[in-house]
């Protein structure tokens, strides 16, 4: 991941959890946004970005997704360590609670400077995170994306990826789930 930030340019980290990559890349961005929209792990990043001494990483408590989703949102949480928390159903006896979470649009953060590199991992939204930042991946030079997508036949998300914005996706070996999207 550290060769795609570059030291003059933006790193997102969607669906940051508790900072692994947002703080490990920090030194390699000017700037670095990690969205946690889920309280409990939201504080977890925090603390972790404070005691980490970065003064480069805005950590922000709300999710990303397209127009439809903008608003209160019921979050499920699968497991006591905040991973794997998704908007979309589960089946049942997954869920341990729910959450209510704000969802805004990449789109309307109107960014100021270039992302060079975003990390995503929104167990299921990748789509939508990606149809509600479409102006600022375009405005970004179409940047490298690194994505979860537990579905390796997820046909629209690839499809969207491929078709709309015209991005190449490698999958990244040694892993079932991680991808790299590439505008070539």
């Amino acid at each position: 991941c550290k060769q795609f930030c570059k030291s003059d340019s933006i790193f997102l980290d969607i669906g940051a959890h508790t900072g692994s990559y947002a703080i490990s890349m920090a030194p390699y961005a000017k700037q670095v946004y990690a969205f946690e929209p889920q309280r409990l792990t939201y504080y977890a990043l925090c603390g972790g970005v404070a005691l980490s001494g970065a003064k480069n990483i805005e950590c922000l408590k709300y999710g990303l997704g397209n127009a439809g989703q903008v608003g209160k949102q019921t979050l499920n949480i699968v497991s006591n360590d905040g991973g794997g928390s998704t908007m979309h159903v589960q089946e049942s006896g997954k869920v341990l609670a729910t959450e209510t979470i704000d969802i805004c649009t990449l789109d309307s953060l109107n960014i100021e400077g270039k992302i060079s590199f975003i990390k995503m991992d929104v167990e299921e939204n990748e789509l939508f995170v990606l149809q509600g930042g479409m102006d600022t991946i375009i405005r970004s030079g179409y940047p490298k994306i690194l994505f979860e997508s537990n579905n390796s036949e997820n046909t629209p998300l690839f499809d969207y990826l491929k078709e709309v914005l015209g991005y190449k996706i490698i999958k990244i070996s040694g892993t079932f789930n991680m991808y790299l999207a590439t505008f070539e």
